[in-house]
């Protein structure tokens, strides 16, 4: 049995650990049923557009009742997304309680159907939850349930759980700049002494840092260049396809490899380059940041020069005809 000291200092440490390591969030879940009694502990993001859950680490909610949630916490008549913009802030510890005194009305929850019938069927009555982050539309949660045959939340448990909530909003900070490349000090010196071109940019392919060898190349400006601290290529074409292929790969998951494995081919002839995309955000960031970051990287074949038929035959082993294919 932990005490309270212990106990705090577990969570704490569990907590800081999430910033590096993801699946730390089970343990602080755990330890949050130790300290604050509850049947349910959620960590979940709300997409606001697309009305929908994002289920991130939860314990006591089964999965077919997952499936249910968006359809009866997004509807009208739950008074927790009547209210979202007010009471989803980072900060703002909300208790079934707290609900009722920003509606100016006794038991408003009950009266919804999110209640009835999706939290009611389980055994869960009572709440408190707090929002870690909130960026572009989606919020980052923290809700813990008890069912009726259990006390409501105290005022110490609310004061303990607004404490606790800050020191978890600032692990998912962490968490959060540490799968942002461009705000990693070695992440930018090991790009600088990379010789390949090399460049992070944003989903709107904002240049957001590049070494010296993106640099130097896209001062060169084809076929790709910088404009207006956007890497674009040199013509209207290519350019269709570049912001195609860039939007993909940052869409990519772990189901679509071949997005990102697959090059992009820009130019023509004499002034050609192989452009590799990779998606940069971590689980975190993929969900929560409103930067999703794509790494390039640009290779010009044969160093940007053609080579002769006679010079392809004796650098690669090529017979004349294969020679002849390769330039063409």
């Amino acid at each position: 049995m932990h005490t309270a000291a212990t106990l705090s200092e577990e969570l704490l440490d569990a907590v800081y650990r999430c910033a590096l390591e993801p699946h730390a969030w089970r343990e602080v879940m755990l330890l949050l049923k130790q300290s604050l009694p509850s049947n349910a502990q959620t960590f979940y993001f709300l997409h606001r557009a697309t009305r929908r859950l994002q289920p991130v680490c939860q314990s006591g909610v089964g999965s077919r009742w997952l499936q249910s949630f968006d359809a009866l916490y997004f509807a009208d008549d739950n008074p927790w997304i009547r209210l979202t913009q007010r009471l989803h802030q980072p900060g703002v510890v909300r208790t079934n309680e707290r609900l009722d005194k920003h509606l100016l009305t006794h038991g408003a929850l009950y009266q919804s159907a999110y209640y009835n019938d999706w939290m009611r069927p389980q055994g869960f009555k009572y709440t408190i939850g707090n929002t870690l982050l909130a960026e572009g539309g989606v919020v980052a949660n923290i809700t813990l349930m008890r069912p009726p045959d259990m006390p409501t939340f105290s005022a110490a448990e609310v004061r303990a759980f607004e404490v606790l909530s800050r020191h978890m909003t600032r692990a998912l900070q962490l968490a959060l700049r540490l799968e942002r490349p461009e705000a990693c000090p070695a992440s930018i010196a090991a790009f600088e002494a990379l010789p390949q071109a090399v460049a992070v940019v944003d989903a709107q392919r904002r240049l957001l840092h590049a070494n010296g060898a993106m640099h130097a190349l896209l001062r060169r400006c084809q076929p790709l260049l910088l404009h207006q601290g956007e890497v674009q290529a040199s013509d209207a074409g290519a350019q269709a396809r570049f912001a195609a292929y860039v939007a993909a790969v940052r869409c990519s998951v772990a189901g679509q490899p071949d997005v990102a494995c697959t090059p992009l081919v820009l130019g023509f002839a004499q002034r050609q380059l192989n452009l590799h995309a990779m998606p940069v955000v971590g689980p975190m960031g993929s969900s929560l940041s409103t930067r999703p970051t794509v790494l390039l990287t640009a290779t010009e074949p044969f160093g940007g020069q053609a080579l002769s038929p006679a010079a392809l035959r004796q650098r690669f082993g090529c017979t004349p005809s294969e020679a002849r294919l390769v330039q063409l």
